[in-house]
């Protein structure tokens, strides 16, 4: 299984007029572009997904979104409330995202599916450390950074191998 961990792209500040919540934080335009050039660059690499996933909180949903425009149009992102600020359950979130159903043209067998999984920080870069058995603290992803992680059976504590992580200045 490949799993992308992908931070959500640059979102309105909570000062915003007409923003009450943090939850309900837009990207911004340059949020939304950012976005989008992830998802080309993913195209132009041939890199394919077969599932988004996404936190419900708006700035992550609409990174997900834009991202399966350019990947899967139609398509929609599946919502995951353990991708939510503050709620993550690395067992859980793992278990959530290996049995997630594919949603894309093909059909992989689980162990070859490949799933992105658009969430906050500081949660994404704790579950990135214990996927991969790294010294909590040690990583941080950026506004609409990407990280790669293979596993050779079910996603779990210390069995992801760390294949890449880019930031926008890569892909822009």
């Amino acid at each position: 299984m490949l799993l992308y961990l992908i931070r959500h792209a640059e979102a309105e500040p909570l000062t915003t007029p007409g923003i009450a919540r943090d939850f309900d934080r837009p990207l911004t335009p340059r949020g939304h572009a950012h976005s989008q050039k992830l998802a080309e660059a993913f195209t132009r690499l041939q890199i394919s997904v077969d599932t988004v996933t996404a936190s419900p909180l708006v700035r992550a949903h609409q990174s997900a979104v834009e991202l399966l425009q350019v990947w899967q149009p139609g398509n929609r992102p599946v919502t995951c409330d353990e991708l939510g600020l503050e709620r993550l359950k690395p067992v859980k979130l793992s278990e959530f995202l290996a049995n997630v159903q594919p949603r894309g043209l093909r059909t992989p067998s689980r162990d070859e599916k490949s799933v992105a999984a658009v969430g906050h920080m500081p949660d994404l870069g704790v579950y990135l450390e214990w996927l991969i058995g790294a010294a909590p603290g040690t990583i941080a992803l950026a506004k609409a950074a990407a990280a790669c992680l293979r596993f050779r059976g079910e996603p779990g504590k210390a069995t992801g191998e760390l294949l890449w992580l880019i930031t926008p200045p890569w892909y822009t």
